[in-house]
């Protein structure tokens, strides 16, 4: 269902007591939460891997995943909302210089494409709106995220 953002229907709150989208509803079971519904469709649907077996592995990918949500998210914020704007963007430089350093010698965050790097598609897409470029200053972090908004099924959802 669509939702208006500003004026959120009684069903959203009733699905979701957080009144947040995404809500994903599958065998009568609300499911929100952004990374919860992804790693709920990882399990559901596990012909697709989107985490590594390996279990140290599977925690990087859901360290990246808290990286996105806590650090970039959190900044973007601020970025939005905040007094300090000179801050909140030192705030997100040095969260992508931490990125781009992750990035060397890598393709994705976990080696093979992962629900980290699905995580971080949204982020990537609305740079225009957080105030921030991605270009020569961070060669690596640019060419990961070009590999990953070039994906068929990342682009059929822009």
């Amino acid at each position: 269902m669509e939702v208006d953002l500003k004026n959120k229907p009684k069903e959203l709150w009733e699905l979701n007591p957080y009144g947040k989208v995404p809500v994903l509803v599958d065998d009568r079971a609300a499911i929100y939460e952004s990374n919860i519904i992804d790693e709920y469709l990882e399990e559901r649907y596990p012909d697709v891997r989107l985490m590594p077996e390996n279990p140290a592995e599977r925690a990087r990918v859901r360290i990246w995943m808290d990286y996105c949500n806590t650090r970039l998210h959190g900044a973007a914020h601020e970025i939005l909302h905040s007094d300090n704007q000179e801050r909140a963007q030192e705030k997100l430089k040095d969260y992508l210089t931490a990125l781009e350093l992750e990035m060397v010698g890598r393709e994705y965050f976990a080696g093979d494409y992962s629900l980290a790097d699905i995580t971080l598609i949204p982020f990537f897409i609305r740079r225009q709106r957080y105030r921030f470029e991605i270009d020569h200053r961070l060669p690596n972090l640019k060419s990961w995220m070009d590999r990953l908004l070039a994906r068929p099924a990342v682009q059929s959802t822009l």
